[in-house]
């Protein structure tokens, strides 16, 4: 079948996936890292069997995207057979960040020595042609790791004591910009070009605020590497939010699943690549092959440049085959 665009897609298989493949708890996943090398490289092969996705050829020691929260004092605890969570937020008071600095030793704070641990261990163990990278499962924006330490609460402190809401956005955005240094040194990094960004909070700012609270800091990340390339992932941004984009750098944008936001804003507002993904549970889990396939369709139709899904457990495998048969038509 011949289309007028080529369409460029990817399947995402997360940790959750990647484990449920393979047959491995995800605590053994984290606590182990043969076995974490094991399922990046086995689910990989998986996957190229069952529906020909590409084979990986790296692995990393992936340990979610709480890396800066852990260091300023985030504790993350690994359930049996679950994603990672945390219990509490550290802070109970925004004054309390008159006592939080960026530690000063990055490598020695929060999920930092396991990923190292992890990491090191992949260097002596990767098989030939695979090659290893310290991982680290995505930074979140400041502004969404300011929520997970101090709370909802913050909400109001940005109306009540913006000074203390500002020094706490400072920290966290200078141990971001430390611990990409630190990353970057331990793999070899000499010149980066490109960050990239997780903000799925900023969007619960009215547009106002958002620049003020958000925007401006993950420009300072970027600006902070001279980066050219500078992605973001919201699942909470408006159309009325978008206008900031360009004043941060960003380079791409990736609105997720979000249903704030049409295909038709994003085209109208944006004068950069943006993606807007199949819903995860609404159009793969609790789908059928057919439906899979006519909605993609009609997302293309609309006017998407790229597509796609991220998968979570438990997705007929029918399903998957059906989303990657229609990519292809495209691709």
């Amino acid at each position: 079948m011949n289309h007028p665009r080529r369409i460029p897609w990817s399947v995402a298989t997360p940790e959750e996936v990647m484990t449920e493949y393979v047959g491995v708890k995800l605590r053994d996943y984290y606590f182990n890292p043969a076995v974490m090398m094991e399922v990046q490289l086995k689910s990989s092969e998986i996957m190229h069997e069952l529906y020909g996705l590409p084979l990986r050829k790296s692995v990393g020691a992936s340990f979610t995207s709480y890396i800066c929260a852990s260091a300023l004092g985030l504790e993350v605890h690994f359930p049996e057979d679950n994603c990672p969570q945390w219990a509490r937020h550290p802070m109970g008071s925004i004054d309390e960040v008159d006592g939080l600095a960026v530690p000063k030793d990055l490598t020695a704070v929060g999920l930092m020595p396991r990923i190292l641990a992890n990491y090191e261990y992949m260097k002596r163990h990767a098989p030939p042609g695979v090659t290893v990278h310290p991982g680290g499962g995505g930074a979140q924006g400041p502004w969404t790791t300011a929520v997970v330490l101090r709370g909802t609460d913050i909400f109001l402190d940005v109306y009540e004591k913006p000074a203390q809401v500002h020094k706490l956005l400072e920290i966290i955005t200078e141990t971001a910009i430390q611990l990409i240094h630190t990353f970057d040194r331990i793999a070899g990094v000499a010149n980066r070009t490109a960050v990239g960004f997780g903000d799925d909070y900023g969007g619960l700012l009215s547009p106002r605020m958002y620049w003020e609270f958000s925007g401006q800091y993950m420009k300072r990340i970027g600006d902070a590497f001279s980066a050219t390339r500078r992605s973001l992932h919201s699942e909470s941004l408006t159309r009325a939010h978008l206008k900031y984009l360009a004043d941060i750098g960003i380079t791409s944008f990736d609105a997720g699943t979000v249903k704030g936001l049409t295909l038709a804003d994003l085209k109208e507002c944006l004068t950069i690549p943006f993606l807007l993904q199949f819903k995860t549970s609404e159009e793969m889990l609790l789908s059928t092959p057919e439906r899979i396939q006519r909605k993609y369709r009609e997302m293309v139709a609309e006017g998407a440049t790229q597509m796609m899904v991220e998968l979570c457990r438990r997705v007929p495998r029918e399903n998957v085959r059906a989303f990657v048969e229609v990519a292809r038509e495209y691709g």
